[in-house]
């Protein structure tokens, strides 16, 4: 009897220890549950709220083998583990694109094995997140020195988000201040515009501002507004002493009308008294009347002289009249004439100045525009091929920084003097905005251009520039293209602009054809 009490006994607290078991395995799935939902926080709001819910289930000490909870919290999860895998992709693409774009900068062997590393590190980044600090890290050091070398100079990088925007504001505005200053010098500037032109200048060189960017650009407008006026005030002046005077040529020519119709008539009136004359002689002589009737003809015949006479003295007065007129008439059109060319002059010389760089001396832009139209047609119609080169001077944007806008414009000034020279007399050579200069070399290819224009680099190079006794570095990269089948003048232009900006990537101070 003991014994069957001990059996029962023993299985009673065997249920009892796999209750507590049991209790104790549920507590630790609660556990894993509450500490799932604090790590996956703020993943997925309909995630947050489906851990919730779960939580609160197991906290009440509810049944949770509901299924439409458990396939919640399953569903939100796939949905959390796909967006962290386009997350994945994203960031890989970003540094994919880092990586290339530290390519084209860093030339060195080291730098090249240390970005080919990385790029290796890439591919197990899914499945190997805890690589992801040391890739940084490693881009990050290769592109430190090219922002201590290219941006050191104008701005104070910090890795602070709100500096790197106020970065990206400086060089854009630096970038506007120089198109304004393009198209303030591409304008005819009239001698009562020169001082405010200068002055507008003058405020774009010391440097643009957000807050003043308007206040400038308003300025400049209303000057262009004042010299479009004028220039327009101008020329109707001159169309309206021009209609003026024509106006005086219409009323002589009526006039001289008039004087030959009365000319006409005179002439009439002279013959018809001569007849007179004859008929009343014939009458005379054949006349056996009385004297008296001898008299009275001869008497008539004597008004009809004088009246004759008197006709005659007033023909030759207005004679004078007439050729006084004429030569009155005459100097005012050689004045007219005079005035024309003098117009027609002027208006050529605004159309050279409009498309002349102020500064160089060279076509400006506008220049280049007409230039590159008509080599196009003389290409679709005699199939003349010809290149074109894109030069621009490298670390321009140091040179002013470290010695002033005066110190660029000599460089300036000298470059254009150094292409004048070392181009061919049937090259074309313009100033298309700022540092940057365009060559047109007609009937020749790419490869013979490119050899021309090493000349040009070298004697670039060793050209002596001194400013305040300091010689100061200037090379030059080149971008050449040839004219191909199906080109456009924009398409020609962008094919040599990227050779330039391959030359820029590629050490500068060379070469790239395109």
């Amino acid at each position: 009897m003991e014994q069957d009490d001990w059996k029962e006994k023993y299985k009673q607290l065997a249920a009892d220890m796999d209750a507590v078991q049991e209790r104790l395995n549920d507590r630790s799935l609660d556990h894993l549950v509450y500490q799932m939902s604090g790590a996956l926080e703020g993943r997925s709001e309909l995630l947050d709220r489906a851990l919730a819910a779960l939580c609160e289930q197991l906290k009440n000490g509810q049944d949770v083998q509901n299924e439409d909870t458990f396939q919640l919290v399953e569903k939100q999860l796939r949905t959390v583990g796909i967006e962290h895998e386009k997350h994945n992709t994203d960031l890989l693409q970003a540094l994919h694109k880092w990586i290339r774009q530290l390519r084209l900068q860093l030339t060195t062997e080291l730098s090249i094995e240390r970005l080919t590393k990385a790029e290796s590190a890439l591919v197990s980044l899914r499945a190997k997140e805890g690589a992801l600090p040391g890739i940084l890290n490693d881009l990050v050091a290769l592109q430190a020195p090219l922002l201590t070398t290219d941006l050191s100079e104008t701005l104070n990088v910090t890795a602070n988000s709100s500096d790197a925007a106020h970065a990206d504001d400086s060089k854009l505005l630096q970038q506007i201040g120089v198109e304004l200053l393009s198209l303030l010098t591409g304008l005819c500037i009239s001698k009562d515009e020169t001082p405010k032109s200068r002055d507008l200048a003058r405020r774009i060189e010391e440097g643009l501002t957000l807050a003043g960017l308007p206040e400038i650009i308003q300025d400049l407008v209303k000057l262009i507004a004042t010299l479009s006026n004028n220039n327009s005030a101008d020329f109707e002046n001159y169309l309206l002493n021009l209609t003026g005077q024509l106006a005086e040529v219409q009323a002589y020519l009526i006039e001289n009308q008039k004087e030959d119709l009365a000319n006409g008539q005179a002439a009439k009136l002279s013959q018809d008294i001569h007849h007179d004359v004859q008929a009343i002689s014939l009458a005379v002589s054949n006349s056996h009347d009385l004297h008296e009737l001898k008299n009275e003809v001869s008497s008539q015949l004597l008004n009809i002289v004088e009246s004759v006479d008197a006709y005659k003295r007033n023909e030759e007065d207005r004679e004078k009249q007439l050729q006084k007129r004429y030569e009155q008439m005459n100097s005012r059109l050689e004045q007219m004439e005079q005035q024309t060319q003098l117009m027609t002059e002027h208006i050529e010389t605004e159309r050279q100045r409009a498309m002349t760089d102020a500064l160089t001396s060279l076509p400006n832009r506008a220049g280049y525009d007409d230039q590159i139209e008509a080599e196009f047609e003389r290409w679709k119609r005699y199939q003349h091929h010809f290149s074109i080169v894109v030069a621009d001077l490298d670390h321009f944007k140091r040179i002013n920084d470290s010695f002033g806008h005066q110190a660029g414009d000599k460089v300036l000034k000298l470059i254009a003097n150094v292409l004048t020279r070392k181009c061919r007399t049937t090259d074309f050579v313009a100033r298309y905005g700022g540092e940057e200069f365009v060559i047109l070399m007609p009937s020749t290819n790419a490869e013979k251009s490119a050899q021309g224009v090493d000349k040009i680099r070298k004697a670039i190079e060793s050209s002596p520039f001194n400013f305040h006794g300091k010689p100061v570095q200037i090379t030059m990269s080149f971008g050449v293209a040839e004219i191909q089948e199906g080109d456009t003048v924009e398409s020609l232009f962008a094919r040599a602009d990227k050779a330039l900006y391959s030359a820029k990537g590629n050490g500068r101070n060379r070469i790239e054809l395109g």
